[in-house]
């Protein structure tokens, strides 16, 4: 009686994956859909949101706006340059932990606001590590999706925003990364006792917000906290005080 109640559950479970795969696949294969509902897909640990703009004119902003919460907390993350009819898409290169709720907000030159449908995608630690660290500004990567956009599929937006990632993605470093799991950030220097190694961060917009002056351990745990707020920062190592290495990190 065990075995076939274990038998029914592993069948349960592989159906259950099986209509995941297959809503996936049709996201991404069906028609682009027109506000108020979206398109949202996860690839390589980014955020992809798809839609028909219907307003042949009078649209004055676009924006998207996300939540950890489907009622409460929604704020601002961006705008899609694109505000005439047709086609248009969001990269969300930096998605949370977690539940992310989205929604899509118009904004007319009379002054009304239209609110599209919410769409919810999940992403656990271990997409996350997965994720592309691209150091493009939002806005420069939402122009150029943008640019290449007029009715596609969402398959072949979700294509087209692959290529801009690996296009613009930077190496991951082996000395200094994210930890999936806790989201701390790991320093690893094999030969930091016998050398002279001190790392700055910098914000997006190139500020320095941290600086270790020497690294005396060959793995330190810098906590997230360290950072005022969640996003991509880039980093530069010093080896006895000349560049080492430059590349980023995501807090999340």
């Amino acid at each position: 009686m065990k075995q076939i109640q274990s038998v029914s559950i592993k069948g349960f479970i592989y159906a259950l994956l099986l209509l995941f795969s297959f809503q996936a696949q049709a996201q991404e294969e069906g028609p682009t859909p027109t506000l108020p509902d979206f398109n949202a897909v996860t690839k390589d640990g980014i955020n992809i949101l798809s839609f028909i703009n219907p307003y042949e004119n009078g649209v004055k902003l676009i924006t998207v706006q996300r939540s950890a919460d489907s009622n409460y907390n929604f704020t601002t993350i961006g705008t899609v340059p694109k505000t005439s009819k047709g086609a248009a898409a969001f990269v969300d290169p930096h998605p949370m932990v977690g539940k992310n709720w989205y929604r899509i907000v118009l904004e007319f030159g009379s002054g009304i606001d239209f609110k599209s449908n919410l769409k919810s995608l999940y992403l656990d630690s271990a997409t996350i590590a997965k994720q592309k660290l691209i150091p493009t500004s939002s806005e420069e990567l939402q122009k150029v999706i943008n640019q290449n956009t007029s009715t596609e599929s969402p398959k072949q937006i979700v294509n087209a925003v692959e290529k801009q990632a690996q296009a613009v993605t930077y190496p991951k470093s082996k000395y200094v990364y994210t930890n999936p799991f806790s989201g701390n950030i790991n320093i690893e220097l094999p030969d930091a006792l016998s050398t002279n190694y001190s790392i700055e961060f910098y914000d997006a917009s190139k500020k320095k917000v941290l600086t270790i002056p020497r690294v005396n351990e060959k793995m330190i745990i810098l906590d997230k906290r360290n950072f005022n707020q969640l996003g991509l920062y880039q980093f530069t190592i010093f080896k006895e005080h000349k560049e080492f290495e430059k590349g980023y990190v995501t807090i999340f």
